[in-house]
């Protein structure tokens, strides 16, 4: 009988165990940037489309991520207000195709040339206040962000350096992005 419930409690303990793993096929990366050994949850983004001022330069795309505490207000299909706290990410980015963030990797041009598949002005907000304008602000100087699509979901990951200390910004985002036409 003794080992009969040993037996039993070995089997029970497997199974704690065993049902706490996941498959490596299904974890997911959580929507967050990172920075100077913090981390920042990330729970939307948009993408907002100027369009294109000449044949040969990229549709000019303003990428907004932002963490739960901001608002984002609209009205008749443009954005009327922003309010809240958190972290913002935003990147002026020129996009090889209109109304879409195209798929590839853009690279960050302090030329302005604005060229496809490009990124220029940008930069990380962290603890932005709307109300009081406050928050710390990092210009991105330098970098790299690659784009996925599937459907209406977008892979984002970026690895940037921003300006004041040369420090690295990596991070990624899965999700929609919410479209606005501005052309």
């Amino acid at each position: 009988m003794l080992n009969f419930s040993k037996f039993l409690c070995l089997l029970v303990f497997v199974g704690f165990v065993f049902s706490a793993c996941k498959k490596d096929d299904e974890v997911t990366p959580k929507s967050i940037l990172t920075f100077d050994g913090k981390t920042y949850d990330l729970a939307s983004g948009l993408l907002i489309d100027y369009g294109q001022s000449k044949k040969n330069q990229g549709h000019a795309q303003v990428l907004f991520l932002y963490s739960s505490g901001v608002k984002v207000y609209e009205g008749a299909g443009k954005i009327d207000s922003t309010s809240g706290k958190g972290h913002i990410l935003y990147f002026e980015i020129f996009s090889p195709v209109s109304n879409a963030l195209g798929e590839g990797e853009y690279i960050f041009d302090d030329t302005a040339t604005l060229m496809a598949k490009t990124f220029g002005l940008s930069y990380v907000v962290f603890n932005a206040d709307y109300i009081t304008s406050a928050g710390e602000v990092h210009e991105i100087i330098y970098g790299k962000v690659n784009v996925k699509k599937d459907g209406n979901n977008y892979e984002l990951t970026f690895d940037c350096t921003e300006g004041s200390d040369g420090k690295k910004l990596t991070g990624y985002y899965k999700g929609p992005l919410k479209f606005y036409d501005a052309k």
